[in-house]
């Protein structure tokens, strides 16, 4: 494992980190930096680090930012979180880095040009990341996670209808859940 932690002093951020991390194999033979900062508009953002080896697929490395409160009226402390929403929040966010890890450098400049400049395309790159993490066993996190945002009744309405635009809903995820449940019980796929 090539990670590395900066400013986070929280033993249970790094705990639940890591809880997420371990189902994200593909990604432990990349170095991945885990940074707590303050953040003007996000709570979480996963990219690649600006370097020689962002060129590289095989080598470029990656960072994980976390914002060091959500942006609520009563500033709730990141690690205050519920374990469960914060793993869902990390699970999200390494989906982001399974999705960015075979992009050649273009497409990655590219993919952040479309992430920023078009909101369907932004939404698109939410809900893989959702699929990423959803596909590797975190569906219970993802779902507390998006409870938590949506039904958390000190957080802004104009943070609450930035995910709600963006991102997949609790119900969303749980019909997809059930679906590929269903998917895997097919008798005819058993025969």
């Amino acid at each position: 494992m090539k990670i590395e932690f900066r400013n986070i002093t929280s033993q249970y951020i790094r705990e639940c980190f890591m809880k997420a991390y371990e189902g994200f194999p593909e990604v432990h033979s990349h170095p991945l930096i885990v940074r707590q900062q303050p953040m003007n508009v996000t709570t979480m953002q996963a990219q690649p680090v600006a370097s020689l080896s962002f060129f590289s697929k095989k080598n470029r490395k990656y960072i994980i930012r976390l914002n060091d409160n959500l942006h609520l009226k009563d500033q709730i402390r990141v690690h205050e979180l519920p374990e469960d929403v914060l793993v869902g929040w990390f699970a999200h966010e390494l989906g982001h880095i399974i999705d960015y890890l075979p992009r050649t450098a273009g497409n990655l400049l590219k993919f952040g040009i479309g992430y920023l400049i078009f909101p369907n395309f932004r939404i698109g790159a939410e809900r893989k990341a959702d699929i990423y993490a959803i596909a590797r066993g975190f569906s219970a996190p993802i779902i507390a996670t998006k409870k938590y945002i949506l039904e958390k009744s000190n957080l802004p309405d104009r943070y609450k209808t930035r995910i709600e635009r963006y991102y997949m809903s609790a119900d969303e995820v749980a019909i997809m859940v059930q679906k590929r449940e269903k998917e895997h019980l097919r008798m005819d796929k058993l025969i």
